[in-house]
């Protein structure tokens, strides 16, 4: 493990580098680049430390992750190869961690696409409070009426809560005019895998399953709901989104859609706020109709 502190001028946060397996320093220098322009362009903020951690190889990354979520107690993770660079603040801080055997696979807009992405998480949720919510007024309800358990209520506010963090990430790279990268990082997500699909056929028929399988699709939705209405991209992106669902049967894509239509445009500035009103949505639309018929 090599740990390094980047040369900061005074307006980037502090950035202390963690290598794990052969990482070459060019290949940090690079990121380091990317990191500290978009940092500049997303002035003013708070960041005044962020920890970056470099992994060689997707599977030490992943071993690492899960160990680090299991001792913070987040069991609703996981670790799909479409997610090359990820955010977190389970330790006080934040940190955006890299897989560079994944990055180097992807064209560079993507790369950059995502990068930015994590340093906009950052910005926006380098607290731990954004990782740790109450159950949503929605939820709690609903807990009450049908007595599922909390653990299963906390595994659907996860998913509820990434999702909206990330349309709120995507909202500021927008704002901001980062606009081609973020098309590109919103295409490579909404790529349907094999994965999906097979995860929707295991999970057809039993309802909680179902539920769980819905929302997970939501986090891509969020992350290009802000472009879909671009002047240029708005028309191909909902094209994109249509298609990601298209695995999906009719009555269950169309609560998803209607959330990210007619939900997500709606959200404003505030993350608990906004994470409480998605979550009356999916109980309303997805939720209610699966489980009570």
């Amino acid at each position: 493990m090599d740990y390094r502190n980047a040369t900061n001028k005074k307006e980037h946060p502090k950035i202390v580098i963690s290598t794990f397996g052969k990482v070459e320093s060019r290949e940090v220098d690079d990121i380091i680049e990317i990191v500290k322009e978009c940092y500049s362009r997303l002035q003013p903020h708070e960041v005044a430390l962020v920890d970056l951690y470099f992994f060689e190889k997707s599977s030490s990354m992943n071993v690492f992750m899960a160990k680090e979520l299991r001792e913070v107690g987040v069991v609703s993770a996981s670790f799909d190869e479409l997610f090359f660079a990820m955010h977190d603040a389970y330790r006080g801080t934040s940190r955006i961690t890299l897989c560079l055997e994944r990055l180097k696979k992807l064209a560079k807009p993507v790369q950059v696409g995502g990068i930015r992405h994590e340093v906009a998480h950052s910005v926006l949720h380098g607290n731990l409070l954004y990782y740790v919510f109450p159950l949503p007024p929605a939820l709690l309800s609903f807990v009450d009426r049908l007595k599922f358990s909390r653990e299963y209520a906390t595994n659907l506010l996860y998913l509820i809560s990434i999702a909206v963090k990330d349309y709120e990430v995507s909202s500021l790279l927008n704002k901001c005019g980062y606009v081609e990268d973020q098309i590109a990082y919103a295409k490579h997500l909404l790529t349907v895998s094999e994965s999906d699909k097979l995860s929707w056929q295991m999970a057809r028929g039993k309802p909680f399953a179902e539920i769980l399988c819905l929302l997970s699709y939501l986090k891509t939705a969020g992350c290009a709901a802000p472009f879909l209405s671009n002047k240029i991209y708005g028309e191909q992106m909902r094209e994109l989104l249509a298609e990601s669902f298209s695995f999906l049967s009719r009555e269950s894509s169309i609560p998803l859609l209607n959330i990210i239509l007619k939900g997500f445009p709606y959200l404003g500035t505030d993350t608990l706020s906004n994470i409480n009103y998605i979550a009356g949505l999916v109980v309303k639309n997805i939720v209610e109709p699966i489980l009570l018929g």
